[in-house]
């Protein structure tokens, strides 16, 4: 399945269900710098630390219904003006 991820700087659940990944046996309501999908009415979130993302292996995917996501903070990228070329003569 071809998920569109996106870094997520916050991630607030309305109750306690994501495993701490430096802990497993904590369950976490917020979650921090995470990365997210959305597909239909879930969200799938990868909590893994940013330094073990680049790797590929295979690893946890959570994945959590739309009801039970209070918010999900992202940034957007700033988007460039495009370069308008003037040509005279």
């Amino acid at each position: 399945m071809a998920l569109n991820w996106r870094d997520a700087v916050t991630v607030e659940l309305n109750a306690q269900l994501i495993p701490d990944p430096n802990a497993g046996h904590i369950l976490l309501d917020r979650l921090r710098n995470v990365q997210v999908a959305v597909d239909g009415g879930f969200l799938h979130i990868d909590a893994r630390p940013v330094g073990e993302r680049d790797r590929r292996v295979e690893h946890k995917v959570y994945l959590v219904s739309a009801a039970a996501v209070r918010s999900v903070e992202y940034k957007v990228p700033a988007r460039l003006e495009p370069e308008i070329e003037v040509r005279t003569g």
